[in-house]
């Protein structure tokens, strides 16, 4: 047998990779791991921990959580020379028989893209967790878990076995991965979450909830997500695109966060969210954004996201489309399966167009290149954030909006952005291959026309400032402004704070010397806090009319001038009252029939 680049020995045997993770001691919130490679090594063996999360585009160092990795002749106490090759990589020294790894996972992190353990529970991504041997991408892995007998293990992976561990009351679970993407995208979560199960054409979901200590979720729940995953499916008119369909959603005091997987989806919320009628549309919106990930992004992705590289960034442009588009659709999804009212959903967008226009950054940088960004800006926001890029997400949610208005208009109705999608899920993943941008502008402009293709290649590549009240009055929508006219300074405060957190490029604080970072003390010679920060302006401010802020600025006391412009409001959308019947036909085909 020779010897391959990675160290492997060459052979035609079927590889076998496994990983056995304890967590029958959740107190001491670590996972421990044994890696095995059951395969002849002939030279070094080198093992690698992806740095980030799909779904999740920021570069988060996982290594950091991990102990001291020692490797082993498998079976054997017989340690085996192992170094570190880079901050994530692994080069052990090989034998005949393989090689085995034993090290731990520090397991302290709520979030939808890490790993978090306690008595009660443990969540966890494989991202975060598994070394795999280098070169070997499409070998299948088996995954033996450790946990409490009193607690239930929910993952996408198929269970071969469950039985008693070797770990006094504990049970042993096996799950089988064909290979490195779907081992990586598959969480875990092992606890006592209530589970409540539903069908969709004879295709099973669920959903499990953790932490709600105490608190009932809606008794409607499941009838609103079976609700949701026809109107998704509805979008691309076929099949659902999986065997099966988990959301892990996992409660605390506090947190908010999602993230998509192939078969499955990990939610995280305040566990009161579902007490209210607020709370429990965010939360199903939540859920309809994820699932929506299914088809867009988990299965229809862009060329450069074909095959991931888990150990370094992914760059596209592309991002306005995978979020941006799922963004728009989440809320509308959650409408047209009659869980919320197009008030409700009027609601929603209009908090997408004022997070659009209170933002210069849209100015600085489009959505194609605050896409390829994502990685730096995004992810990584500071106080100038929102002067220098624009979200993809609320901002590719505007422009998604008025993509479908206008292709409506176009066709005269007989044609949406689902029928874009349809098309490109068709013309691309089902071709075997990732989607460019010419591939969208392409597919929109056969189904409604060069002219709005043209409109949709200025929105993403240069300044997004779209007539959207022009293209909602089609629909029956009107577009109003509130609060306009009232003094305004341009900049934003942290939360219980006069700390400025923002300031408006060319706004009127910028022009007068405000600085994030300064503690707002008295405005006009009276004393501001959090507290009563809006009635001082109130009192003491006039538009146009300079005013004294004292302010303390890296521990000196200053005074700056500032005088304030008028406000431009913020914007609401609603439905129109007095709205044509053709108008309220095309807002039934877009939005759905109203509920009730």
């Amino acid at each position: 047998m020779g010897r391959s680049e990675t160290g492997l020995a060459e052979t035609d045997a079927v590889t076998h990779l496994s990983f056995h993770i304890d967590v029958t001691r959740p107190a001491a919130r670590e996972l421990a791991v044994v890696a095995t490679w059951t395969q002849p090594v002939d030279g070094e063996l080198e093992f690698f921990l992806p740095t980030w999360t799909p779904g999740s585009y920021l570069v988060r160092e996982y290594a950091r959580h991990l102990s001291r990795v020692r490797a082993y002749q498998p079976g054997t106490d017989r340690e085996l020379p192992c170094r570190k090759g880079a901050k994530n990589r692994w080069v052990v020294e090989g034998c005949p028989s393989g090689v085995e790894l034993r090290y731990r996972v520090y397991a302290h992190e709520l979030s939808v893209r890490t790993a978090h353990v306690d008595p009660h529970h443990a969540y966890w991504n494989h991202t975060c967790l598994l070394l795999w041997p280098l070169g070997q991408d499409h070998a299948p892995a088996e995954l033996v878990v450790d946990h409490p007998a009193s607690w239930r293990l929910s993952c996408s992976l198929p269970a071969t076995t469950t039985e008693p561990s070797s770990s006094e009351g504990g049970t042993r679970c096996t799950l089988q991965a064909r290979d490195l993407d779907e081992a990586l995208d598959a969480p875990v979560l092992v606890g006592t979450p209530q589970r409540v199960e539903w069908l969709v054409d004879d295709v099973p979901h669920a959903i499990e909830l953790d932490g709600l200590d105490g608190v009932t979720p809606p008794e409607t729940l499941a009838a609103d997500l079976e609700a949701i995953v026809r109107a998704a499916r509805e979008v691309f008119a076929g099949d659902l695109p999986y065997s099966g369909y988990t959301f892990q959603a996992l409660f605390s005091g506090d947190g908010y966060g999602g993230l998509e997987h192939r078969d499955s989806s990990t939610l995280l919320m305040p566990r009161t969210a579902l007490s209210s009628p607020k709370g429990y549309r965010e939360f199903l919106g939540l859920a309809a954004h994820e699932l929506f990930h299914a088809w867009n992004v988990k299965r229809l992705r862009p060329r450069e996201f074909w095959d991931y590289d888990y150990e370094n960034e992914n760059y596209t442009q592309l991002l306005w489309v995978m979020e941006g588009w799922t963004a728009y659709y989440d809320d509308l999804v959650v409408t047209r399966a009659g869980r919320m009212s197009h008030a409700d959903f009027c609601a929603a967008m209009s908090k997408n167009v004022q997070g659009m226009l209170s933002s210069p950054g849209r100015f600085a940088l489009s959505l194609e290149e605050s896409s390829f960004d994502a990685w730096i800006r995004l992810y990584r926001p500071d106080e100038n954030t929102r002067n220098s890029s624009q979200n993809y997400y609320g901002n590719g949610a505007v422009a998604a909006m008025c993509l479908d208005l206008g292709i409506r208009r176009a066709t005269d109705g007989e044609r949406s952005l689902d029928d874009v999608l349809q098309a490109l899920w068709a013309e691309t993943f089902e071709e075997g291959r990732g989607y460019t941008s010419g591939d969208v502008e392409r597919i929109v402009t056969s189904l409604a026309g060069a002219a709005i293709a043209t409109q949709l290649r200025e929105w993403v590549t240069g300044p997004l400032d779209p007539d959207f009240g022009d293209w909602l009055k089609d629909v029956g929508i009107s577009v109003a402004t509130q609060d306009a006219g009232k003094p305004f300074f341009g900049f934003s405060m942290k939360a219980a704070s006069t700390v400025v957190a923002s300031v408006t490029r060319g706004g009127p604080a910028c022009e007068g010397g405000v600085a994030p970072g300064d503690m707002l003390l008295a405005l006009n010679g009276l004393h501001t806090t959090s507290a009563n920060w809006n009635e001082v302006v109130r009192s003491v401010a006039r538009t146009g009319e300079p005013v004294e802020l004292l302010v303390a600025r890296q521990g000196v006391i200053r005074t700056q001038h500032v005088s304030p412009g008028p406000s431009p409001g913020r914007v609401k959308l609603s439905c129109d009252p007095d709205a044509s019947p053709a108008q309220l036909r095309a807002r039934e085909a877009w939005l759905g029939a109203e509920r009730g």
